[in-house]
């Protein structure tokens, strides 16, 4: 059996680097929509880059219908974050009955949606209630991350119906904001157009399918208008693109493009609110383990700008798991070998969305790795000792300690007392031993 790797020791931390400590890359606004819509995707059971071709069909409405640069901001942002709601107002819901999220919001359109869901739910009125939620709770955090009014506006009516009977509100017509209309055409034709077998039959099918939710759902003028960009070969080629991200930063026009250090840790806290949100005993944990390893990396005299860059990503190593349905996350027993792969899946689903942040890259790998241990058990990749990043290894600390003094479905919180003294009992093993030493000084 070939040897170890050795474990650094705290010397070896507190030497200077041998690469250029990280910094913390200031990002304009789009750039961090485009990005997280990722996770958005993961929490909503939808294909990844679902909530990016809705806002290139989108937009593309948008400037077909000759929008000033307010409302097409709106229905930019709007249609990238159209379903930031979906984690805060369904998770409670799918815990309680035992239903993966998309049985809630999941790839149909919203009426053969509605149809299944009275066909699967006992309690309805729990489902309309959830459903109603996830778009106010959406406008909220679109507010949240202080992005345009016309983009919460977008969000939290973009499931009105042209004809009444949609929700929150029941609006019907000109009631409801354009901005809204607009993204409600976009989020149905993306799933009516995902839902065909290759893209030659949805193009010939979309103008007949699209067509049955005119004048019901969608506003007629927008589907006409929908209709007629679905002419062009460009929209199809935009529209199945493999650079369609770096399509809609070119797309963003007079949208906010200031770079901002201070809106990456908004959206970063943000995102990490929701990801606790999958876990009913979860809230706040990821803040925990954000202020845990940013003290253990000023401990091993890591540089500000480096210090900084483990926070964000403490803050987002659980993103992944709004991949992950509530109903495993909250289960007090055993997990199946079936539900134990799902939930080994975070850290790829974490990856994925921090490395579409430009300049996060490192950052992705640190955050994929959070589950490896020193003695090679970890996973996903089973790496052992210096193999693992530094980074990695003291989110693991923080990660670990934020969990015991923190109430589970299987068991109570420990004592700071005996919390320690179980960190102290992984050093070697699961954690790091030099961090966790250097750590339990800090508690």
């Amino acid at each position: 059996m070939p040897p170890r790797r050795p474990v650094l020791t705290l010397d070896d931390l507190a030497r200077p680097a041998t690469r250029r400590p990280e910094r913390l890359h200031a990002l304009t606004a789009a750039d961090l929509a485009v990005g997280f819509s990722l996770a958005l995707d993961l929490a909503e059971g939808k294909p990844l880059g679902h909530a990016r071709r809705v806002c290139y069909i989108a937009t593309t409405l948008a400037d077909a219908l000759g929008l000033d640069a307010e409302a097409r901001g709106g229905v930019y942002f709007g249609a990238l974050l159209h379903d930031i709601g979906v984690t805060p107002a369904g998770a409670g819901l799918c815990r309680a009955a035992g239903f993966d999220e998309d049985a809630i919001f999941g790839p149909l359109p919203s009426r053969q949606r509605q149809d299944r869901q009275e066909r699967s739910f006992d309690d309805h009125s729990s489902v309309v209630d959830a459903l109603h939620r996830h778009t106010e709770l959406g406008a909220e955090l679109v507010r949240q991350l202080e992005l345009p009014e016309e983009a919460a506006r977008a969000v939290a009516a973009h499931h009105e119906e042209w004809g009444g009977g949609g929700y929150p509100e029941g609006g019907a017509g000109h009631e409801i904001p354009l901005e809204a209309r607009i993204v409600a055409a976009a989020d149905v034709a993306e799933v009516l157009i995902a839902g065909q077998v290759n893209a030659l039959v949805a193009r010939r099918r979309f103008p007949a399918l699209l067509r049955d939710y005119a004048a019901v759902q969608l506003e007629p003028r927008v589907v006409g208008a929908l209709l007629e960009v679905a002419r062009d070969d460009g929209f199809w080629l935009g529209l199945y693109a493999e650079d369609i991200s770096e399509m809609l930063l070119a797309m963003r026009g007079a949208v906010d493009t200031r770079r901002s250090r201070r809106r990456v840790m908004r959206f970063a806290e943000v995102f990490a609110d929701l990801s606790d949100a999958k876990g009913a005993d979860a809230v706040g944990h990821s803040r925990r383990t954000a202020d845990g390893a940013e003290r253990l990396a000023q401990a091993v005299q890591l540089d500000d700008g480096h210090v900084e860059m483990v926070r964000i990503a403490a803050l987002l190593h659980d993103i992944g798991l709004l991949g992950v349905p509530a109903r495993i996350m909250s289960k007090p027993d055993i997990l199946s070998v079936t539900e134990m792969q799902v939930m080994r899946q975070h850290p790829a689903h974490s990856e994925t969305v921090l490395e579409s942040l430009p300049g996060f890259e490192e950052v992705a790998v640190w955050v994929a790795r959070h589950h490896e241990r020193p003695d090679g058990k970890g996973y996903p990749e089973m790496l052992d000792g210096d193999e693992i990043p530094l980074e990695s290894r003291i989110i693991a600390v923080a990660d670990v300690y934020a969990a015991l003094v923190t109430e589970r479905p299987h068991r109570g919180a420990l004592s700071r007392k005996d919390a320690k003294q179980v960190l102290l009992g992984m050093a070697g093993t699961q954690l790091d031993p030099e961090l966790v030493r250097t750590f339990v000084t800090l508690v």
